[in-house]
């Protein structure tokens, strides 16, 4: 039975809180759709409902995505954890790099390891802002609004690229150690994967060579 260190142990609950974050969000989405999308097709929904079934409908989504997210977040770390010495030792170096860093620090290394999927949400949150926005003129064709909201919504873009571009620079200058870290060779990662079993071994068979030299 292996006894887990206090690194291991917090590393593994930042993996499971932070899949329990994205399930809550994905959920909260989901619940957020409902309501939304609900009225179109049912038009007294959700308003002919009493509000503990509002309640319940409302937080359903969140509890099982929140659920299902973290369980899944804590089973990938341990695979990813247990699998070899060599996965161990960097999910533990990334835990530290990561307990390093200060609130503004981990905000934006954030943003800069998920920019592209920042940039594709912000992208369609502006499309659906703009058509809102723009949907309310009365004298503009269904064409003419949709160029238009597809307008503003590129010129958002451009900004959140700008904006990514100038966060990575900062985030490269802030801390270089993590853009100067060279990967190694999928070969020299076996080696040494061999060299410490092989030395695992040596420590297991040592009690047994004594007691033969003794024996002997």
């Amino acid at each position: 039975m292996k006894l887990l260190t206090d690194d291991e142990i917090e590393a593994h609950w930042w993996a499971t809180a932070s899949g329990a974050c994205k399930g809550l969000a994905s959920g909260l989405l989901v619940s957020g759709a409902i309501f939304k999308l609900g009225p179109r097709k049912w038009p007294n929904f959700p308003k002919n409902l009493p509000w503990s079934i509002r309640t319940a409908i409302f937080i359903s989504p969140p509890t099982v995505a929140t659920t299902i997210w973290a369980e899944e977040a804590s089973n990938s770390f341990d695979r990813a954890m247990y699998s070899s010495d060599h996965d161990s030792k960097r999910l533990l170096e990334e835990h530290a790099r990561w307990s390093k860093l200060s609130l503004g620090g981990k905000i934006t290394n954030t943003l800069v390891e998920h920019k592209y999927k920042f940039i594709v949400g912000a992208w369609a949150a502006s499309m659906y802002g703009s058509w809102v926005y723009v949907d309310k003129d009365p004298i503009m064709t269904k064409t003419q609004k949709i160029v238009q909201a597809r307008m503003y919504a590129q010129f958002l873009t451009v900004l959140l690229l700008l904006g990514s571009i100038g966060l990575s620079i900062y985030d490269e200058k802030a801390h270089p150690e993590n853009y100067n870290v060279e990967e190694k060779d999928d070969w020299k990662r076996i080696l040494e994967e061999e060299q410490e079993r092989l030395s695992r071994e040596k420590e297991v068979a040592k009690p047994y060579q004594r007691a033969r030299i003794y024996k002997d």
